[in-house]
């Protein structure tokens, strides 16, 4: 990474802590902070960080991995208090950890159910009330961007503790944006539509998934991780001042479009 480039970036001399940093979404966000200026702690579980494909421009960027297992509670709080230890407060969180897929409702185990609330509800709580409280204590305010999805607020077949799990982070977003905002610390959440993400790639090429991203999405394409890593960017910078308790739904038009219009052309 370019120092000189970093050095004047958007988030220069910034601290930021991203959690599921080693995926997709994360590893961008993690990335592009980093190219902008900010000293980063990226998070996830241990093995992933090991073998996260951004890590090799970690390297060369003031990225520190610290492990942490959204799943156990007790881990979570030492996990955060360790991050903070290694730059100080942050300036901004983003959480983009989470588990996928889900089950049909009426199928869905209880134990699933509960591994996709700890991890992507409860785990996000977890992380942003550890990290808030230090930002206040710190008194210089801050920036928390959650990293929701389209099944935020459209469900899906297949899926029940999955968009369950993402509605409950849409109003968590919502109630720390109020709660928070006599602290001078803004929170916001991220959309995420059809992404792709280098674990997931190959699935893009599907004549199947090709043809419905093509009727379904009106830029009739998937998205990268970097688009949402740019929207992450605004949502952390000091130019946003006034912007929270909102959503940046990157999905290349899916939600603007009624599900199964057929295209002309």
């Amino acid at each position: 990474m370019d120092a000189t480039a970093a050095s004047q970036g958007r988030l220069a001399g910034k601290i930021a802590i991203v959690t599921g940093a080693a995926g997709g979404i994360g590893g961008a966000v993690t990335t592009r902070f980093a190219r902008e200026g900010a000293r980063v702690v990226a998070m996830d579980l241990a093995p992933a960080l090991d073998k996260a494909p951004y890590r090799a421009a970690w390297n060369e960027a003031s990225v520190v991995p610290v492990p942490i297992d959204l799943a156990d509670r007790g881990d979570t709080d030492q996990a955060v208090a360790r991050a903070l230890a290694v730059f100080g407060p942050p300036d901004v969180l983003a959480t983009a950890a989470a588990l996928k897929g889900g089950a049909n409702f009426l199928t869905v185990t209880d134990d699933d159910w509960d591994r996709y609330i700890a991890v992507n509800l409860t785990g996000t709580f977890r992380v942003c009330r550890k990290v808030a409280e230090a930002m206040v204590a710190a008194g210089k305010g801050g920036r928390i961007v959650t990293i929701g999805s389209v099944n935020s607020f459209m469900s899906e077949p297949d899926a029940a503790q999955y968009v369950a799990a993402k509605g409950g982070v849409a109003m968590l977003t919502r109630a720390m944006a109020v709660d928070l905002a006599r602290y001078g610390i803004l929170a916001n959440m991220i959309a995420p539509g059809p992404i792709r993400v280098p674990n997931a790639a190959d699935q893009y090429e599907e004549p199947k998934l090709a043809a419905s991203l093509h009727d379904e999405v009106a830029l009739a394409r998937p998205g990268l991780p970097e688009d949402c890593a740019a929207a992450a960017l605004f949502l952390a910078e000091d130019e946003n001042r006034y912007t929270t308790g909102s959503t940046i739904t990157v999905d290349g038009g899916l939600s603007a479009m009624i599900f199964g219009a057929m295209r002309d052309g």
